[in-house]
């Protein structure tokens, strides 16, 4: 989907972040263009799968470090429509639906799940109000969980042993009782050791 990333390689972050306080008109058409153009492309491509797509993956970011990137009402008015537009469409040929999305969205979680996601990725850990363990416990029987290992701090700058006990952590806690994909809260990056990255897969086979 990426209606606020994709319209902002066209007019700008600031300019597009400017588009939502305001509303702007042409701001919000061209939102409205990239959803269409993203709904369409989806259902050709589920439409000929004829059910064998499993997840409709589909993303834009909601969050940042500290906070929504708008408020939960704006979020409400102008993208929760959207949002439950791709989820119904992916339901509608049986795929589950994975949101992607950085930083801090727990306060419209409850939002996200009556929009019909399933599948949310990736939690970051480091984000305010995301921690792994806490959003299983409120939400753990609602959605699944997909990241929580940190690209931030441990899988960079941590030890070999760091990585394992994470790993071992949020299978004991997130994955309790299933739900739990265990991956890293991002894409790798080039200063992330390859031990560490080995150590990840290996701990979670022998979780």
């Amino acid at each position: 989907m990426d209606v606020i990333n994709g319209t902002a390689f066209g007019r700008g972050v600031e300019r597009v972040i400017f588009d939502i306080a305001l509303e702007d008109p042409v701001g919000l058409a061209c939102m409205e263009m990239r959803l269409q153009c993203c709904y369409e492309r989806s259902e050709i491509a589920l439409r000929a799968a004829a059910g064998r797509v499993d997840i409709l993956w589909i993303g834009d970011d909601y969050g940042t470090q500290n906070g929504l990137l708008v408020s939960p009402a704006a979020w409400r008015k102008l993208f929760f429509p959207k949002l439950k537009a791709m989820c119904d469409l992916g339901h509608k040929y049986g795929a589950k639906v994975m949101l992607h999305s950085c930083g801090s969205t727990r306060r419209i979680w409850p939002q996200l799940i009556e929009a019909g996601v399933d599948i949310y990725e990736t939690v970051q850990p480091e984000a305010a109000e995301m921690d792994p363990a806490g959003l299983k416990a409120e939400f753990g029987d609602k959605i699944c969980f997909h990241g929580t290992i940190s690209t931030q701090k441990t899988l960079p700058f941590g030890t070999v042993e760091d990585v394992i006990k994470e790993v071992k952590e949020r299978v004991r806690t997130v994955g309790r009782d299933g739900g739990l994909i265990v991956a890293p809260a991002h894409n790798f990056q080039p200063d992330t050791p390859v031990e560490n990255i080995l150590a990840l897969y290996d701990a979670v086979r022998t979780s």
